[in-house]
């Protein structure tokens, strides 16, 4: 079902992009991919992921101010559906053509296995896409390459529509390696974290877990939360690089924040009559 949504919310948003202002294939575009979203809850919450249950949740509200926006054809959701679109044309095909999947993944491998060895450790190939040592057996999926982020940056910066050849460039430079390296690095740290127990002694948040919070400090705490900052930084970057995202960035704050405002009222409107 996930990879349906996907396809579709690729074809859909290829649509919106050649139509060019097609706010319906923009609509279900958006909907696929909140659908798709909570159809991997149960996954994320098997991994005690807490980061995407949340964005399930905030994604409903986000789906209806949404709709609400693009049937006004509000140029700012259109510009943020431009950037959904790019960034879904971009990852998309990792996703779902075999060779581009498990040729991205074989790299990540191939590089985390030689930096872990460079580092001292002595791990071996359980699998073509599992890395293990001292018991621990970590499986490299499309979501250990960094494609996610890249599409995701790549998709704010290619969304605005004045951009020059250099502020192309320089943004795709800045995206890009970055990235997929410090990604590279996140998974080598948190692969030595676990495998050595870096954090066997910290609580255990989760209700009924069996075995240590080592995979959950180190990836679903630590490391994710140094994504979000090091994401958050870029963003900072790529502003200075295409002034024109901060002028959108702060206009698309302002829509979703008022829309926000609008629909609680209404909902305490209608609990109250």
């Amino acid at each position: 079902m996930s990879d349906l949504l996907v396809l579709c919310a690729f074809l859909l948003f290829a649509s919106f992009l050649i139509a060019r202002q097609q706010k319906f294939a923009a609509l279900a575009g958006w909907t696929c991919i909140v659908l798709n979203l909570w159809s991997e809850l149960p996954a994320f919450l098997k991994e005690d992921n807490f980061l995407y249950p949340v964005l399930a949740l905030l994604s409903l509200p986000f789906l209806a101010i949404t709709v609400k926006r693009l049937l006004r054809a509000d140029p700012v959701v259109l510009q943020l559906s431009r950037t959904a679109a790019i960034a879904t044309i971009i990852y998309v095909p990792f996703a779902l053509v075999p060779f581009l999947h498990d040729a991205l993944i074989s790299l990540v491998v191939t590089l985390a296995f030689g930096l872990i060895t460079a580092l001292g450790h002595y791990p071996h190939l359980a699998a073509w896409d599992i890395i293990a040592e001292n018991a621990f057996y970590n499986q490299i999926i499309l979501g250990c390459t960094g494609i996610t982020a890249i599409a995701l940056m790549l998709g704010v910066a290619f969304g605005e529509k004045n951009l020059s050849g250099r502020q192309a460039v320089l943004a795709f430079l800045l995206v890009v390696p970055p990235i997929f390296i410090l990604n590279l690095l996140r998974v080598v740290t948190v692969f030595i974290a676990v495998s050595d127990t870096w954090f066997a002694s910290f609580p255990d948040p989760r209700p009924g877990a069996i075995g240590d919070a080592n995979f959950f400090w180190a990836h679903n705490v630590i490391a994710e939360g140094l994504a979000i900052l090091f994401l958050l930084a870029l963003t900072w970057e790529l502003v200075r690089i295409i002034p024109g995202l901060g002028v959108f960035a702060r206009k698309l704050v302002g829509v979703y924040r008022d829309s926000l405002r609008e629909l609680m009222n209404a909902v305490r409107n209608a609990i109250w009559r």
